[in-house]
Parts: structure tokens; sequence; C-alpha cells
């Protein structure tokens, strides 16, 4: 991998290899982190931003958190703390105030031009009605939840710095050269039914998961907006965890089905990446994955779910 960094003055720096780095992406969390320790002969300059390409391919920008500079036994070393630029949306709050009829054009001109991203990609939608900003709600929790209701996507910021509301493109990746692995049954996450609740107030529609092994019920207010069939499929997803690290770096993980066969386990396919996190140190390059059940699970050579 190669990191460059954009000083505060606007130049631009080739910082070199790395003494160690770590770089996570986790489903839940909006911004990637990168952690690196780096060699110096001198103490840098204040910088920006940190861009990192593997094999000419962007993987990461983000902006500088934290810039420490250590003396030690060993030497001068730089350690270097960034989140991808989704960080500026979630470090900024939105100035409360009610948007009617709000659209991507309106929250572009109000919240997100001021941070920067004057490129703005989605859907012409707007929402009916008035979509009201809390106090302290950051400017990230109005745009998600625009784009949720809109779009149903999660917004993100891509390598060049475009703000893109129409979701990612599904991806996939075929892992190989496993290391270790760890798979972890949790039946304790699995329901076997939500009620949802009907329009006369009762909660009277059963939704079921005929595998659950164990009774786990839940009930759904009609007002919570949410999918009992999701929920069932969300809670059976996490019932099932694959811990798999893989020799060298596979980037970009997000919204990306896995498939990967471990030796004496069995090939599992369609596992959606819930968390990513690529190492770099004196061992060499690896990155360990944690996996969701996917559509197939081979064992022993049967198939499962």
């Amino acid at each position: 991998m190669t990191y460059w960094a954009t000083l505060r003055n606007g130049g631009q720096m080739l910082l070199g290899e790395p003494k160690e780095a770590v770089l996570s992406y986790d489903r839940g969390a909006p911004a990637d982190q990168l952690k690196a320790v780096f060699p110096a002969d001198r103490i840098w300059e204040e910088l920006a931003e940190v861009l990192l390409y593997d094999q000419g391919q962007g993987i990461f920008r983000g902006v500088v958190d934290e810039q420490n500079t250590r003396l030690t036994s060993d030497g001068l070393f730089v350690e270097l703390i960034c989140r991808s630029q989704e960080a500026l949306l979630l470090d900024n709050e939105a100035e409360p105030q009610p948007i009617r009829g709000a659209s991507l054009e309106s929250l572009r001109a109000r919240l997100l031009e001021p941070l920067g991203f004057t490129r703005v990609t989605g859907g012409p939608e707007a929402l009916r009605g008035e979509l009201a900003v809390e106090k302290g709600s950051s400017v990230w929790q109005v745009l998600a939840g625009f784009c949720r209701e809109c779009f149903g996507t999660v917004p993100y910021v891509d390598f060049g710095g475009a703000l893109r509301c129409e979701g990612r493109a599904p991806g996939k990746l075929s892992l190989d050269r496993v290391m270790s692995a760890q798979i972890s049954g949790r039946p304790c996450k699995r329901l076997s039914a939500v009620w949802k609740q009907g329009y006369r107030g009762g909660y009277d529609t059963q939704y079921r998961d005929e595998g659950a092994a164990l009774p786990r019920r839940r009930y759904l207010s009609a007002q919570s907006g949410q999918d009992p069939r999701q929920v069932l499929d969300k809670a059976r997803q996490e019932s099932f965890l694959l811990t798999v690290t893989c020799a060298g770096s596979w980037w970009p993980p997000h919204g990306a089905l896995a498939d990967v066969s471990v030796p004496r386990a069995g090939r599992f396919e369609n596992c959606p990446v819930r968390q990513a996190v690529y190492y770099r140190d004196s061992s060499g390059e690896r990155t360990r994955f944690v996996l969701e059940r996917g559509e197939a699970c081979v064992a022993d050579g049967k198939a499962g779910r």
C-alpha cells in the first residue's frame, strides 16, 4: 500500500512505509478508521488528510484526528489517527430548524456545502411535510435519516470526495489464504416469532422463524416502522458469526458479500461482511473479517442455513 498526505498548506507528502498500520471497517459505524505509525527523521508539518492506495486504487481518504510525534530508543516516530470523510458529518451539529419539503438540494445548501461537500448525488425525491432537526443532532443523523426515508439507503463519501446518497453497489469478495478462523454459534440472538401490532391495537399478526430452536418473541408497534421479516432475518444472521483472518490486503469490504473455504470446516458463501480490520506490522499484512450467516454453508459435505 502507498500512503500520501495533504498538508494544511495544500502541499502533498509521500509518507513512506509505516512501521505498523491498522485500517478498520464496521458496518454499524459511518466512518472507517486508520491508525498508522511511521518512522521519521524530523518533525513533520501539520497534516490535514491521509490518502491510502492499494495497487493504484484509492481505498481510504480521511481527516487527521491526531498527529503524535514520539522519540524512543528506536528513533523518531509519527503516529497518525484518521477517520474517513464521513467524520465531518459526524462531528458537526445541524442547526435546529424545521425544513419543509426537504430534498437533497435543500440539505446540500443548508447543511452540506458549509462542510465542503459540493458534490452530492442521489434522487430528486423530497419528504412530505416537515423534517424536524432536533437540537444536538449531527449532520450525519439528519442526512442518514433523510436517505433512509426517501431512498432506503445509507449515504457515504467516495474517494473523490463526492457524497453519495444512492447507496453502494453490491460487492463480492472471494477470500483465500486463510490463516485462522473461528465459528461462533449464538442461538440466543435468534428469534422464533415477531408479532406486529394491527390497526385495532392488538398484536394479531405473527411472523415466524421455523429454524429457531428456542422460543424468543418480540412485539413491534405499528409506529415502529420496522418490517417483521427484516427483524427475523437480522436476528438469524446475528446468530452465526464466522471470524476469519486471511493473509494480505482485502479492501474495500463495504457492503460486500464474501465467499470463503475454511480448511476442515467447509465452504461459506454469500456471507455479509460485518467488520473488517487490515493489519500491517513486522509479521506482514493480513485482514481479519467478521462474517454473518450467508445463503449457504457447506460443512462435512452437508449444506445448511
